[in-house]
C-alpha cells in the first residue's frame, strides 16, 4: 500500500483541524426494545441523552445501509451507494453516535451486519429505517457536558457531527471529538488525548479515512473508506487502533492501522474515555 493519501476538498480548509469537549462518560447496558426503529429504541433507552452506543448480536427484522461511493460530480469527493435493505439480518459488531440533526434525535452508525445466510457486509447503517427483531441488551456510554450536533461543514460541504457543550462538567473523564480531513487519525488522536490530560483512554469512533492501510500490509485502496474502530488505546506506548473498513467495491477488511499511513477522509468522530 502507497504512503498516506490526500484528496481535494471542494471548500476551504478550516484553520482548526480537531474539536474536542470535556465530559463525562456513564458506561450502563441497556435494552433495546422489538419492534421499533433503531433510532427510536436507541432514543428511547437513554431516555434522549447523548451516548455512543456498543451495538452487536442486535436482531434486524430489516436492515438498511450504504457503503462508499465514487464522487457524484457535484463537488462532494465521495457519495453514498445505493441503498441495500436485508430482511432477518444480524448486526454484528457497530459503534453509534446518538446526537442531534435540525433539533431532532440523528444517530451515524458504521458496522458490521450480516445477512440470513450468514454472508457478512459492512457499511453505514441507516438507523431510521432499520427494524429491530427482537430486545436486546447493549453497552453504551452516556455523555453529560456534551453532544454531537450536525452543523454544515463549509471544507467539505457535507453535513456532519461535531461536539457541542452542553454543560461545565467538573470532574470529566472523557473527551468528545472530531477530526477534519488528512488529519493523521492516531497523532490525531493523541493531540487530542494530550490537550485533554488523558494519558491513558480507550478509544471509541467511526469516520472515513482515505483508503486504509493495516499495519500487515494489507489493506483497502479506495480513496473513500468507512471504518468503524474495533478497539483503541491511548498509553505511553502511544495510540493504537484496530478497525474494519470497506470501500467502493464493499468486501469489508479488518486489522490493527498502520501507523502515520491512514489519514481522514471527510470526518473522524470519537470518544475517548480515561482509563
Amino acid at each position: 500500500m502507497p504512503e498516506a493519501r490526500r484528496i481535494n476538498h471542494p471548500g476551504p480548509p478550516a484553520v482548526q483541524r480537531c474539536d474536542a469537549i470535556p465530559c463525562h462518560a456513564t458506561q450502563k447496558t441497556v435494552m433495546l426494545r422489538a419492534g421499533l426503529p433503531l433510532l427510536d429504541a436507541m432514543v428511547e433507552a437513554v431516555d434522549g441523552a447523548a451516548a455512543w452506543f456498543d451495538l452487536s448480536g442486535v436482531d434486524a427484522d430489516t436492515l438498511s445501509f450504504v457503503r462508499p461511493a465514487p464522487a457524484p460530480g457535484d463537488g462532494h469527493v465521495a457519495w453514498y451507494s445505493a441503498t441495500v435493505t436485508l430482511e432477518h439480518a444480524r448486526i454484528v459488531q457497530a459503534g453509534a453516535h446518538l446526537g442531534r440533526r435540525d433539533r431532532a434525535p440523528f444517530a451515524h452508525i458504521h458496522g458490521v451486519w450480516s445477512d440470513q445466510a450468514g454472508n457478512l457486509c459492512a457499511g453505514h447503517l441507516l438507523s431510521e429505517v432499520t427494524v429491530l427483531g427482537r430486545d436486546v441488551q447493549v453497552d453504551v456510554l452516556v455523555l453529560d457536558g456534551a453532544r454531537m450536533e450536525s452543523v454544515e461543514d463549509p471544507e467539505t460541504r457535507f453535513t456532519l457531527f461535531r461536539p457541542i457543550s452542553t454543560a461545565d462538567i467538573t470532574h470529566p473523564n472523557a473527551v468528545l471529538a472530531t477530526a477534519r480531513p488528512h488529519e493523521h487519525i492516531q497523532e490525531i488522536i493523541a493531540t487530542i488525548a494530550q490537550e485533554c490530560g488523558l494519558d491513558r483512554a480507550t478509544v471509541k469512533g467511526i469516520g472515513s479515512l482515505v483508503g486504509t492501510q493495516f499495519a500487515d500490509g494489507t489493506g483497502i485502496e479506495s480513496y473513500a473508506t468507512e471504518v468503524l474502530l474495533t478497539q483503541g488505546s491511548v498509553s505511553d506506548a502511544g495510540v493504537d487502533l484496530n478497525a474494519v473498513s470497506v470501500g467502493f467495491d464493499g468486501p469489508q477488511a479488518q486489522g490493527r492501522l498502520a501507523r502515520s499511513k491512514n489519514t481522514v477522509c471527510v470526518t473522524f468522530e470519537l470518544v475517548l474515555v480515561r482509563e
